[in-house]
């Protein structure tokens, strides 16, 4: 880290982190427009990072960059004013901007023939000059900015994702769904299974949690007499760090009153398509094809549909409801699945199955449905069969994507498998749903028959602008403390 600079800049009498800037021109409008600057010979101010700078006697070549694109500022000590105070203090990192106009040299490269500088603001933490060169994971993770700064391409996946989350917006804004907000901090917490993290609010004298999930909130809303509404918004799980988990990642959370199960599917298919028609527009595409780490998936026609027991028995070889519980955990214990007997049901040794085993060969859309009761206990019963229920998930190149049920609106029902789930949790399972009266006491009210929808966007997005992944789609993921 250097300072001697800063001391330099000062005493010639430069602020080196200005309140004010000339105005400036987006370096990519310029060069989309660079024949009809080099014509008239209009003169601009081009202002950005400097990337690279390279001293041929009089005259210096310098790369800078801004969010549109980069550009070749070429700087002749007698066409400049204070040419030699500008080498003196300039230094990659910096932000400046130039003042001149359009110049082909003669390799050709579109470049400006700066006559003014002026510095916009000094970093005192210079890049290393060969940066290009250098990919240390560990520190572009820790450092996610300098990620985006040498690497321009990692910007554009960004730039996407808020795009993309900004058109997902629209589509249900334009049918008919309104956004609303719900708690971060909750004095319950639920609408999955998962571990929540543990705040205390000192004013209240009170513990309370993050989110998990929107779901309950939402749904006190459609007791409220909302009808179709959603949440695009963070939820916080107590779990660990991999391709698909990062503690806090981004939900998007829709329900929808008098909805039922199948119209909530076809609904939930057309979404995805539009948002992947959108996606591919925008790079030159008209169909519904994507490519996911060399794997071509097509998104288009008919989704695949699976019942969650017939499929679990195809690939695992066990009947979920009449094989005995043991050969369950042995199974488990021979895929090196870790198993605590005195708490795990047969729905989440099941479920472990699941994840390990069938889960990451589903590539291609699929829709999976009729889960057991035990696994679903915010779902809706199947009329058919009682063990079941009117829930489905939505599959993607081995990612889960969606989650969804025929929201159970019977309050009695809700409050049996609340006591059921309480009780796992008092056993030990940290996972298990929580008892929460305030919910109950909100069905007691009346809740209209509704069909809920979850989507993990963050997931989604991975697989949409094809990374490796979650890690490379959330701009700040958790990473390890550095030791």
């Amino acid at each position: 880290m250097s300072t001697e600079k800063i001391k330099i800049i000062k005493d010639l009498k430069i602020d080196p982190y200005p309140e004010t800037v000339p105005p400036k021109t987006d370096i990519g409008l310029f060069l989309a427009n660079f024949q009809k600057f080099l014509q008239n010979k209009k003169k601009v101010w081009l202002m950005g990072r400097v990337m690279a700078k390279r001293e041929h006697g009089k005259i210096t070549f310098l790369k800078i960059q801004d969010w549109t694109s980069s550009i070749q500022i070429i700087l002749k000590e007698d066409k400049v004013k204070d040419y030699r105070q500008v080498l003196k203090i300039l230094d990659s990192g910096d932000f400046f901007a130039f003042y001149g106009s359009a110049f082909l040299p003669a390799t050709k490269e579109k470049s400006l023939l700066a006559e003014k500088w002026f510095l916009a603001a000094k970093a005192i933490k210079n890049f290393p000059k060969e940066y290009y060169k250098i990919r240390d994971e560990e520190l572009l993770a820790r450092a996610p900015y300098l990620k985006t700064i040498f690497y321009p391409e990692e910007k554009q996946t960004f730039y996407y994702r808020f795009k993309l989350i900004e058109e997902l917006r629209k589509i249900l804004w334009q049918e008919g769904f309104l956004e609303v907000e719900t708690p971060i901090l909750q004095s319950h917490y639920g609408g999955a299974l998962a571990r929540p993290f543990v705040t205390y609010l000192e004013a209240l004298k009170e513990k309370l949690y993050l989110r998990i999930a929107p779901e309950i909130y939402l749904k006190k809303m459609l007791v409220g007499g909302f009808e179709k509404i959603f949440e695009i918004g963070k939820n916080f799980r107590n779990e660990g760090l991999d391709k698909e988990h990062n503690p806090e990642f981004t939900m998007m959370e829709l329900y929808w009153a008098y909805q039922d199960r199948q119209g909530l599917m076809q609904f939930t298919q057309k979404l995805i398509q539009r948002l992947t028609k959108v996606y591919n527009s925008w790079r030159g595409r008209k169909d519904l094809k994507i490519e996911f780490q060399g794997k071509i998936i097509d998104l288009s026609g008919k989704w695949q549909v699976y019942k969650y027991i017939e499929l679990f028995k195809e690939k695992t070889g066990l009947d979920y409801f009449d094989d005995d519980l043991n050969k369950f955990f042995n199974l488990a214990k021979k895929l090196k699945i870790a198993i605590q007997p005195k708490i795990m049901t047969r729905g989440k040794i099941a479920d472990e199955l699941f994840k390990k085993i069938i889960r990451p060969k589903l590539i291609q859309p699929t829709f999976l449905i009729d889960h057991p009761v035990e696994i679903s206990p915010l779902a809706k019963l199947h009329p058919d069969d009682p063990r079941l229920t009117l829930r489905f998930q939505i599959y993607l190149a081995g990612f889960e994507i969606a989650n969804a049920f025929a929201e159970l609106n019977d309050p009695l029902d809700q409050k049996r498998r609340f006591e059921e789930t309480a009780e796992l949790l008092k056993k030990g399972d940290i996972e298990a749903h929580p008892y929460d009266e305030t919910f109950i006491e909100a069905l007691e009210y009346g809740m209209p028959p509704t069909a809920g929808l979850g989507i993990g966007l963050d997931r989604l997005l991975t697989i949409l602008l094809n990374q490796r992944s979650i890690q490379d789609i959330i701009y700040f993921p958790f990473v390890r403390r550095k030791e």
